[in-house]
């Protein structure tokens, strides 16, 4: 009767820790799925931030475009002896500048913020590399 009952909590202990690593490997996969979700949110907002940099880019283009045509409109007033005309470029153009200068510095940031993003998920993606070489 011992006998039995000794045999019996042996396999209870085993069987313990058997359930022990299902949980533990249970917890790990659902740690990676949550990871892998976090991933790929962070992709398509990091891809969406790519997507606003390119815009921003093509729109100062676009300002300089227009800031160059108001120098050569003033210069062509200049060159009349239009002052009045070319101060009124002249302002127009400096008010430009000034957008565009802005609207740089707003890119830069964004830029900014797309790098630390990007190191963000290496992070996640390092992580859950870590926790999915646990799972067994």
């Amino acid at each position: 009767m011992k006998a039995k009952f000794i045999l019996a909590a042996i396999a209870t202990v085993f069987s313990v820790g058997a359930f022990a690593q299902t949980s533990a490997s249970n917890a790990a996969v659902t740690q990676v799925k949550q990871d892998n979700k976090e991933i790929r949110q962070e992709n398509r907002e990091i891809r969406r931030d790519k997507r606003d940099i390119s815009q921003d880019k093509k729109e100062i283009g676009q300002d300089r475009k227009a800031r160059n045509a108001d120098q050569r409109a003033e210069d062509a007033d200049i060159k009349k002896g239009d002052m009045t005309d070319a101060q009124k470029m002249e302002k127009r153009r400096e008010h430009e500048q000034h957008e565009i200068n802005k609207e740089k510095r707003d890119l830069n940031k964004d830029r900014k913020d797309l790098h630390h993003d990007r190191h963000e998920r290496n992070a996640d993606v390092k992580e859950r590399n870590h926790d999915a070489a646990k799972i067994k």
